[in-house]
C-alpha cells in the first residue's frame, strides 16, 4: 500500500473511531488530510472501499500480534488463550465504535461482506493454527480441530453481540461492556477446554 493510502487510513480510523462510520463523512476525512474531496475519491472511489481498508488494517495489526502469542507458546494454554482474549479485549476497547458499527445493516455491502467472511476464516483458521500446536506438544486433547475452532469464534462472537446490542441499537457505545465480554470469553473458554487439557 502506497504511503499516501496509509495515511488516509490512519485520519480516517481517528474519525471512524470518534464519530462511528455513519456520522464520518469524505469531506471531514478530506478536510482532516488538508485535500481536496476530488483528491479523496482518487484514491477511494466511496466511503464504503475506505471502510474496508480501515478494517484490514486494525484486522492487520491485531493479526500480528496475536500471532507473536502463538509463536511463544510455553506450553501454558489457557494461559495463552487468555492472553489472546485479553490482546482483543484492548483492540475492542481502543476501537469500540468500529465494533459496534461493523453490525449496521447499511454498511454491509458486498465488498465489505466478503471482507467480514475473509476475516472471519482467516481467525478461524488461526485458531485451528493455535489449537492444532497445542495439540502436537501434548498439551490439549481435541478431536476436532475445525469444530472446535469453528465453535470457539461463533461463541466468543456471539458474546460480543450478547453484550452490544443496545449499543448497536442506538450508536452509543458504553465501553463498560468490553470487561464483561472479556469474562464471559474466558469463563466461557475454561468451561470449553478445561477438561482438555494434559496433565502431566
Amino acid at each position: 500500500m502506497d504511503k499516501r493510502k496509509e495515511g488516509i487510513i490512519e485520519v480516517a480510523l481517528k474519525r471512524f473511531c470518534h464519530y462511528g462510520f455513519s456520522k464520518t463523512t469524505m469531506n471531514e476525512i478530506a478536510d482532516d488530510l488538508r485535500i481536496t474531496k476530488a483528491n479523496l475519491y482518487y484514491y477511494y472511489q466511496d466511503k464504503s472501499a475506505l471502510i474496508s481498508d480501515v478494517i484490514r488494517h486494525v484486522a492487520n495489526d491485531l493479526n500480528k500480534q496475536e500471532q507473536d502469542f502463538i509463536v511463544n507458546y510455553n506450553h501454558d494454554f489457557l494461559g495463552t488463550l487468555f492472553g489472546m482474549l485479553e490482546l482483543r479485549s484492548n483492540f475492542l476497547s481502543k476501537y469500540y465504535m468500529l465494533h459496534i458499527n461493523e453490525n449496521l445493516e447499511w454498511i454491509k455491502g458486498v465488498e465489505i461482506q466478503d471482507l467480514f467472511l475473509q476475516l472471519r476464516n482467516e481467525e478461524v483458521q488461526k485458531l485451528k493454527s493455535f489449537f492444532s500446536m497445542a495439540v502436537e506438544c501434548g498439551d490439549v486433547k481435541i478431536d476436532d480441530l475445525d469444530e472446535v475452532a469453528q465453535a470457539f469464534y461463533e461463541v466468543n462472537k456471539a458474546i460480543g453481540i450478547m453484550y452490544n446490542v443496545h449499543d448497536i441499537i442506538s450508536g452509543i457505545p458504553n465501553k463498560e461492556n468490553v470487561e464483561m465480554i472479556l469474562a464471559s470469553q474466558k469463563r466461557i473458554a475454561k468451561l470449553i477446554f478445561e477438561d482438555k487439557i494434559v496433565t502431566n
